[in-house]
């Protein structure tokens, strides 16, 4: 296994043999398999000092240059080395990975084979090497070499004898009594409000649905956000003529199945508990535990539906993806502002706020908020429901940095739950309200076969 860091020509690790370079926690184990990025998050000591332990493949984002016969290929700049002194700290308002680094050997510019000779082999997903980011590798340093069409090198740098930090051992719930009591324990202060989130596997990230991944760590939906918006937009206009906020549409949406970077969460624990068991999967001849989170945030983190700030990370979901990219979050505001994707940004902000002023505060675009919504939904209302939204790059709950704290409850028994949540009028047709499930839930009561 080996460490990849693909990013810009700007970065030290890329000009000089030896020095210490700064990386944002929120791009940390991109596109790295399920397994591995559970057992190092949150990022403990022990999770650096594995990161430290491997082997780094550094390179550029590949740039296409022409050749004489008006072909192209993609280059990129590649170097080996190691990494040591990694430490989680704060940079301006975002949170970094500082680490010393070694160049053991420049391989120089390389020319690249197709992108189809081992984007698979790699699971790069649709982003490709196009995107900065930290990723672990199964594979050794030579054979991603020798997918990459680069030949003749030495052996890499020999990695340490490391094994995988072993995952925090979450505390088990199996009834009612234990979770309330757990629950009402949980301490925060009076300028903190706590949230609940309810999933059914308890392998399942705090993360909105636009952010699943593949086994692999590919996200599945991420790099087309805009072009899945746009296109529900134009084959459904009329399904959204009474939205006035992009909020709204991505709510509908949301409602829908479509991925967005919104996540539902509670204020009501027992609804979450609901959640958790109210799907059940089993593997291997055993029922997969669920979990539910307890989310506590700092009241000035939460917002309500017409807030500027959520209405500019909203319509960032409109902006095409190769725009997104070039948002330069290292500039001022004053900069920051006078670049195209900002201009784009503002324009679709100003279409549902004409009053909005000229300025975009930059640090906003990749704020992790909960936002409150209307309550104009009966199943938001029933649900006692409030949303998570995701900015650009923000630094996500699981890394254990994020403004946002959790706390995560294993539960097991989920079928005795669900018979304890009904004592307590927590049922399908109380979460989903509408006579089709007040219906189902009626017919299940009086079903002799269940007697």
């Amino acid at each position: 296994m080996f460490n990849l860091i693909v990013a810009g020509d700007i970065y030290n690790f890329i000009k000089e043999d030896s020095g210490r370079e700064n990386f944002s926690v929120s791009r940390l184990l991109e596109s790295t398999p399920e397994d591995i990025r559970n057992n190092l998050l949150p990022l403990t000591d022990e999770s650096l000092e594995y990161l430290s332990s491997l082997p780094v493949l550094f390179m550029t984002e590949p740039e296409r240059e022409w050749g004489e016969d008006f072909d192209t290929s993609e280059y990129s700049e590649i170097r080996i080395g190691s990494i040591s002194d990694l430490k989680i700290t704060k940079l301006g308002r975002d949170t970094v990975i500082a680490f010393n680094f070694k160049i053991e050997r420049n391989l120089g510019k390389c020319k690249l084979n197709d992108e189809s000779h081992y984007s698979d082999a790699l699971s790069l997903g649709g982003f490709g090497l196009h995107r900065t980011h930290w990723s672990i590798k199964r594979l050794d340093i030579d054979t991603v070499l020798d997918l990459l069409g680069i030949e003749g090198q030495l052996p890499p740098v020999q990695p340490k004898k490391t094994n995988l930090p072993n995952k925090t051992e979450d505390i088990v719930i199996s009834d009612v009594n234990t979770y309330l009591d757990k629950v009402l324990k949980h301490n925060f202060d009076e300028n903190e409000e706590v949230f609940y989130r309810g999933h059914s596997d308890h392998r399942y990230e705090l993360e909105p649905s636009l952010y699943r991944k593949s086994p692999e760590g590919v996200f599945r939906y991420r790099q087309h956000e805009s072009e899945m918006i746009t296109e529900l937009l134009t084959v459904q206009p009329s399904e959204f003529t009474t939205d006035r906020y992009m909020l709204d549409k991505l709510v509908r949406m949301q409602h829908y199945g479509l991925p967005t970077r919104l996540l539902d969460v509670t204020t009501n624990p027992l609804i979450a508990l609901y959640f958790a068991c109210s799907s059940k999967k089993i593997e291997k001849g055993s029922e997969v535990d669920g979990n539910v989170i307890i989310i506590t945030t700092k009241k000035n983190q939460i917002k309500f539906f017409d807030s500027d700030t959520v209405s500019c990370i909203a319509n960032l979901s409109r902006l095409p993806e190769h725009l997104k990219k070039e948002l330069d979050f290292n500039l001022n505001k004053h900069e920051f502002n006078k670049t195209d994707p900002c201009a784009q940004l503002l324009h679709l902000i100003k279409d549902e706020k004409s009053y909005f002023k000229h300025v975009i505060e930059p640090s906003d675009l990749r704020s992790l908020l909960v936002v409150k919504g209307r309550m104009t939904n009966p199943r938001i209302n029933s649900q006692s429901g409030a949303f998570l939204i995701f900015g650009e790059d923000a630094v996500l709950p699981e890394t254990g940095f994020s403004e946002i704290k959790i706390k995560k409850l294993r539960i097991q028994n989920k079928s005795g739950l669900m018979k304890e949540l009904a004592r307590f009028g927590i049922n399908e047709s109380t979460v989903y309200p509408g006579i089709e499930k007040a219906a189902g839930e009626i017919a299940k009561k009086y079903d002799i076969s269940k007697i």
